[in-house]
């Protein structure tokens, strides 16, 4: 007979305090519907900053406002976790002087309501405006070194000079520094088994407190199949004075041609000469041998072996 009773009790109680939150709930919403203001503070984000800047780690890095709206909506910031560090470009923004540069009440509110629907006021902005001290750096362009290395596969060569879309770049930093730059490497890059043509892209190597305008580069390595192509060839001396004989052993000689194949056809035995002047002959007439190379040849071509290397000689007065 106990028992009854006890679970009416209960169920009256749950009742009532269901009906006292839900009261509770209707007054907190309607007390969201009135206007509220709240104070927020965000730091700075600048970018676009000129390479040539240096900003100290000590400018001012943070904005107060006071924002104004209903509760609901300023709840729905805090649901949404708040607010982003203001974003400023200083990429149009011309400097005060020839150090500051000030960041305006209109450039601090733009930023703002970018973050804020359209019911939501700036009551305030503390401060208005924010002068941003800078140092200007010195500029030094230098030549760009890829660090590579390349490992073709067997019968496969680099073809032709490397590229790169970037051969200099201007190097930001101070004067002592950049003092002691004369270049600036890539990243490493290390191909393998290489066997057509690659093309990179990698980021400079740049040393500590330098900047430039330019992080990153592109770098074309032609690779192809290579061949041999054989030619015989005389060794030449057409500036004889007269009165002298010159006597060249052997005569002709071989040039084994290591070639990429798509400039097989190109290679002819018209393009290449051995054109020795007189003058070298003479310079080496003690020991009587001459070393020899290609005195004309296409720019592409970068190897070649010539058989024999050196060649002997006489020089004589001719017979009056």
């Amino acid at each position: 007979m106990g028992e009854f009773p006890r679970k009416q009790k209960w169920k009256e109680v749950l009742i009532f305090l269901s009906f006292l939150l839900l009261s509770f709930g209707f007054w907190f919403l309607q007390t969201l519907q009135q206007d509220y203001e709240r104070r927020i503070e965000l730091p700075l984000k600048l970018r676009n900053v000129p390479k040539e800047w240096m900003i100290p780690e000590e400018s001012p890095q943070t904005v107060r406002f006071v924002l104004k709206d209903k509760g609901t909506t300023l709840m729905y910031y805090v649901w949404k976790s708040g607010f982003s560090p203001l974003d400023i470009s200083l990429a149009n923004v011309s400097p005060a002087t020839d150090s500051t540069v000030i960041i305006n009440v209109r450039m601090l509110r733009n930023a703002m309501e970018k973050q804020l629907i359209s019911t939501t006021s700036i009551v305030s902005i503390e401060p208005s405006d924010i002068t941003v001290q800078y140092d200007r750096l010195s500029s030094k362009t230098v030549r760009v070194t890829p660090d590579l290395k390349v490992n073709t596969k067997q019968g496969f060569q680099i073809s032709d000079s490397i590229k790169i879309d970037h051969p200099t770049v201007t190097l930001y930093a101070g004067s002592k520094i950049l003092e002691t730059l004369e270049e600036v490497r890539t990243k490493p890059v290390t191909l393998e088994n290489a066997s057509k043509t690659k093309e990179v892209t990698t980021k400079l190597d740049l040393p500590e407190g330098v900047r430039t305008d330019t992080e990153t580069v592109h770098i074309t390595i032609p690779i192809e199949e290579f061949t041999e192509k054989t030619f015989q060839l005389p060794v030449l001396c057409i500036d004889v004075p007269d009165g002298d004989m010159l006597r060249i052993f052997p005569a002709t000689v071989q040039i084994v041609c290591n070639i990429p194949i798509s400039h097989f056809k190109d290679l002819t035995e018209e393009s290449l000469e051995i054109h020795m002047h007189f003058q070298a002959f003479q310079d080496h007439l003690l020991t009587g041998k001459l070393a020899l190379q290609l005195t004309k040849k296409p720019d592409w071509l970068t190897s070649y072996k010539i058989a024999p290397s050196e060649v002997e000689f006489i020089i004589k007065q001719a017979s009056p």
